[in-house]
């Protein structure tokens, strides 16, 4: 049974105005350092920080280095790639600087893919012929072995107004959904972007959104983005016997 833990969107924060980034992805780390059996690894899945300068980068690097297991982490719309990746990138991540983060690591028996979504100096996704093209080559490589495609943008809508609008467009959901269906091995599409959890489906395959460990997104929002200091949680991907991936979600603090 393989085990992957999914953090998100920590947007840690060294400015005056922070309300206790730092400290809500310490407690969020203890709890994931207290799992029995530890997981195979962990993914973050984009908006470490919120300055993206590199003093927060340092301090993320600190927080997240009690983690013993390997630590994957994705690009969000808050990040900067050549700052993400100075801290970050490990023997798996293509590419240098500025370029898309990307990788594809195993993650115990799972096969996690990690596919930039990132447009730098916009909050709104995409997903371009040439980083669908990366995709559909990587899943090739491997077309039969349980997959879990990662992405800061969810390819997926809430129907709330102004988070769907710096999502993935619409043209970039369908093709993602004609990639993602010809690989049977893809049991599993991943986010975060919102700070909330969700569910949903592109075509046949499941997708989740991870809360995030700080703030998360309020359901009753209006025409801009609000954010409540609600219990942060975590996601635990689990790699079934019968091949299945089932998704828990642990709020932190709860036994």
């Amino acid at each position: 049974m393989s085990l992957l833990v999914q953090l998100s969107d920590p947007h840690i924060d060294l400015g005056p105005a922070d309300t206790g980034s730092a400290e809500a992805l310490a407690a969020t780390v203890r709890a994931v350092t207290a799992l029995d059996p530890a997981p195979d690894a962990v993914l973050v899945s984009g908006d470490l920080t919120n300055a993206a300068d590199a003093r927060s980068y340092e301090r993320v690097h600190e927080l997240l280095a009690p983690l013993a297991m390997p630590v994957h982490v994705l690009a969000g719309n808050h990040d900067d790639r050549a700052g993400l990746r100075e801290r970050f990138a490990g023997g798996a991540v293509e590419g240098s600087g500025g370029e898309p983060f990307r990788y594809a690591a195993r993650c115990g028996a799972v096969r996690l893919v990690g596919c930039d979504t990132t447009v730098p100096g916009r909050p709104g996704g995409r997903l371009d012929g040439e980083a669908l093209a990366w995709l559909e080559t990587t899943l090739a490589a491997e077309p039969t072995t349980p997959t879990i495609v990662a992405m800061h943008h969810a390819p997926l809508l809430l129907g709330i107004g102004p988070m769907d609008a710096i999502g993935l467009p619409a043209a970039d959901r369908a093709a993602l959904k004609d990639v993602i269906g010809r690989f049977a091995g893809v049991r599993r599409i991943i986010a975060g972007h919102v700070h909330r959890a969700s569910f949903g489906r592109l075509g046949a395959c499941p997708v989740f959104t991870c809360p995030s460990t700080h703030l998360e997104l309020r359901l009753d929002t209006g025409p801009e983005i609000d954010l409540e200091p609600a219990p942060p949680a975590f996601a635990l991907h689990r790699l079934l016997a019968s091949g299945e991936i089932v998704t828990l979600l642990q709020p932190v603090g709860a036994g």
